[in-house]
């Protein structure tokens, strides 16, 4: 995922855990399994899940503002 924003945005998915692995291509020490990640302004950021719940998952920032400006997805899982 890529922030190309000034703000942080802290973006959660429904239905999995993921893992971060990188932060602006650098490794992260702590790979915890998390729903959400804070995102700062200009990052990128890297996770991986295990996709092994079939539905339509919610992706989206968790700041309601953002979220209804359009920073909300669906990840459909088979």
């Amino acid at each position: 995922m890529k922030n190309d924003t000034a703000w942080h945005h802290p973006i959660h998915l429904h239905g999995h855990a993921f893992r971060v692995l990188r932060r602006n291509g650098r490794p992260t020490q702590h790979k915890e399994w998390q729903d959400t990640v804070l995102m700062w302004p200009r990052e990128e950021v890297e996770v991986a899940f295990v996709a092994d719940n079939p539905g339509h998952w919610m992706f989206h920032c968790h700041i309601l503002e953002h979220q209804e400006g359009g920073m909300m997805s669906v990840v459909e899982v088979g």
